[in-house]
């Protein structure tokens, strides 16, 4: 085992545990916007490691094209991801899907 298959393997573990996390965020939080914070920002984070993880090894067995469309998809993935969420919780302001009770504060009340 070379020190590569070690990086890479942390990097598994690493988006594994993220990835985990954002599901443990899901079920575990009181309102749609906090579980939407959980589970994008952790998502994005795990899928990242996951996808660097990959390049790494693609880049090991010799296959440069398929490390750069893995690192591709994780810039566009890099930039979606947040927007999607942001859109969401957005719609979900505006359609009217209440706060938890116990928010201390809502930062839009005229948006």
């Amino acid at each position: 085992m070379t020190v590569l298959d070690l990086v890479i393997g942390v990097l598994y573990l690493a988006g594994a545990f993220f990835n985990l996390s954002a599901v443990v965020g899901i079920l575990r939080l009181p309102d749609l916007y906090c579980r939407l914070h959980s589970s994008s920002k952790n998502t994005t984070l795990g899928s990242l490691l996951i996808l660097f993880g990959l390049a790494l090894r693609e880049m090991q067995l010799g296959e440069g094209a398929a490390a750069v469309k893995l690192v591709a998809i994780a810039v566009l993935l890099l930039i979606v991801n947040p927007i999607g969420s942001h859109a969401l919780a957005r719609a979900s302001y505006k359609y009217g899907v209440p706060l938890w009770q116990g928010s201390v504060v809502d930062q839009m009340p005229g948006a």
